[in-house]
């Protein structure tokens, strides 16, 4: 494979992990409304008041020196020693966040998001992505057999939703793409490329 379509590949690649991302702010939002109580808190994340949008929380936690912080607005990875991650979801994208505390929520400093260069933006994505792919472990250990597809089955409920993937197999998705997103197919070719 040529470069260019190495590239091609790997931007797209990160499209399907940022789709991803999008379904996955919905799963989170329900998972703070579990019948058995707050599942992000008890998971070990701590709900504070948001910094930036008034009536709104957000949780954070420590995780390898970096810290977790998911909010409704935007989730990410933020890190004293190297490039955080930050999605936001009004805008469906990803980037490279440069300062080493999470942004306000709905305030971002625009000199402090980049989008290039891509395989730094990828590395960051991949960090953020050890933690949830932990965190949806945990959830698959925690709750029913049918709870993430029930919040699945909800999400296209809601106005300009998109489902993305059925969770099984998007768990599976995205595992591989942690482990190695350069071997790996499109996530809508998934099921013919040998990911079922």
């Amino acid at each position: 494979m040529n470069t260019r379509n190495e590239e091609g590949l790997q931007r797209g690649l990160f499209r399907d992990f940022t789709n991803a991302l999008g379904q996955q702010m919905f799963f989170w939002g329900r998972d703070v409304i579990h019948s058995s109580g707050n599942l992000l808190c008890e998971f070990g994340l701590e709900r504070e008041k948001s910094g930036g949008l008034d009536g709104t929380s957000c949780y954070r936690m420590e995780y390898e020196g970096d810290i977790i912080e998911l909010h409704g607005a935007c989730v990410g990875r933020y890190s004293r020693d190297k490039h955080g991650f930050l999605y936001i979801r009004n805008r469906s994208r990803c980037f490279l966040y440069t300062e080493a505390v999470p942004p306000n929520p709905g305030f971002y400093h625009e000199n402090n998001l980049r989008s290039e260069p891509v395989d730094q933006l990828h590395n960051a994505g991949r960090l953020f992505l050890k933690w949830w792919v932990e965190y949806e472990n945990w959830i698959s250990e925690t709750t029913s057999s049918c709870y993430r597809e029930n919040c699945f089955r909800a999400f296209p409920r809601l106005p300009k939703s998109k489902a993305w993937m059925e969770p099984q197999q998007a768990r599976k998705w995205l595992h591989a793409y942690h482990e190695n997103s350069t071997a790996l197919c499109r996530a809508r070719e998934w099921g013919d490329c040998g990911g079922m």
